[in-house]
């Protein structure tokens, strides 16, 4: 059953594979899409292992069907999806740290770069070291849809009247694999999520509730960019537990009753190897989230006339107001690949410097940058009204 889901996986991740190489190679100046790329290459192999199912389990084994090969062959595929499956997670989960890394630099990447030489390290040594330890203490076995930790037969260890032929008992390590399971998918992102949110909070503080228009928009303006921020983080945590917690549940259940509910780990296991087509899908789905939508930039729709100035600095506000929150809408945002530019209005939104009075338009930071980029034109008279 999961060999159609894998080959999806495996073309899906070749396709972003070829994107990063290929079609938009100056994307890899960014570590956001390095990470990416690194992780589409380890899902590359683990799709086509998955796709052996149980092809590699010792042939003649009992109740697996399809089953052709040895010892070493299964033994191969163990080692290969337990190595590869972490990589695949690790990378998944550093894309969140390089996220929070990026926002408290400025998405200057020079400050941070130096954590992808770790991530790579803990990628692919960490899976090494269990597996290698799984293998040399003969613990993988077939396992329903291939070979994967478990003692042979399959069952063995929770049906008294089976003797166990193969797999030593290493219960406390498994735990330890377990739990590395459930920080990588569940306990580092949401902590580093959790540490954003309350940097975020720190960082940029709520304007004083003076009541002037500007005041009100510049924090409309605000919070619809950490509206954005959220759907982002959503999008990036619920695809990544939504490939895992019908897995998890399935084993869980397996752990504490001794019994398979065949139906759940079937379309768990489909689910699972469907890995390469979530991200491919998460991927694109982030980038397109954060682009910034096409639009004319918006203009001072002031027409001279026999106003008093009571009439033109009311109009010049309103007209301010709207055009500031207008075209913040219009910035793109992304908290996984932002803009180093210095002048971004992402990087003022956190540092910038919202100088001016409250009743008038500002000089500085949010302001200067929409000025600046042309999102707003006003005439010079409207700053310096009497």
């Amino acid at each position: 059953a999961p060999m159609p889901f894998a080959i999806i996986s495996f073309l899906s991740s070749s396709y972003v594979v070829y994107h990063l190489l290929f079609q938009e190679r100056q994307k890899l100046k960014r570590l956001y899409h390095r990470l990416v790329l690194a992780m589409n290459l380890a899902l590359l192999p683990l799709a086509f292992v998955n796709a052996w199912t149980t092809l590699p389990a010792p042939e003649g084994t009992p109740n697996v069907v399809g089953a052709m090969g040895t010892v070493s062959t299964c033994t191969a595929q163990g080692i290969l999806r337990m190595t590869l499956s972490f990589a695949v997670a690790t990378y998944y989960a550093s894309l969140i740290l390089q996220a929070f890394m990026g926002i408290r630099n400025n998405f200057k990447e020079q400050n941070y770069r130096w954590i992808e030489r770790y991530i790579h390290f803990v990628a692919y040594c960490i899976p090494c070291i269990y597996a290698i330890i799984f293998a040399a203490t003969d613990n993988f076995n077939p396992s329903g849809s291939g070979c994967w930790y478990a003692k042979a037969p399959w069952g063995c260890e929770t049906d008294p009247d089976v003797a166990c032929q193969r797999g030593r008992d290493i219960k406390y390590f498994a735990f330890v694999v377990w739990f590395t399971n459930i920080f990588l998918y569940v306990i580092f992102p949401t902590s580093v999520v959790f540490a954003m949110g309350c940097w975020m909070k720190k960082t940029r503080k709520e304007s004083a509730s003076s009541g002037s228009g500007m005041t009100i928009m510049r924090e409309k303006a605000r919070k619809e960019m950490m509206h954005k921020v959220h759907s982002q983080i959503s999008v990036y945590l619920f695809s990544f537990w939504a490939t895992w917690v019908l897995a998890m549940i399935s084993t869980l259940y397996q752990v504490l009753t001794g019994d398979l509910i065949y139906d759940l780990f079937i379309v768990s296991h489909c689910v699972f190897v469907s890995q390469g087509f979530v991200f491919m899908v998460v991927y694109f789905t982030l980038q397109k989230m954060g682009e910034r939508p096409a639009g004319e930039n918006l203009q001072s729709d002031n027409t001279p006339g026999q106003l008093t100035v009571s009439d033109i600095r009311s109009n010049a506000q309103r007209s301010t107001e709207n055009q500031l929150g207008a075209a913040w809408q219009k910035f793109a945002v992304s908290i996984f690949d932002g803009d180093p530019n210095p002048d971004s209005p992402w990087v003022r939104f956190f540092n910038g410097d919202d100088s001016g009075g409250e009743e008038n338009v500002p000089d500085g930071g949010v302001w200067d940058v929409l000025k600046s980029s042309g999102e707003i034109e006003l005439a010079d008279d409207q700053h310096g009204i009497e």
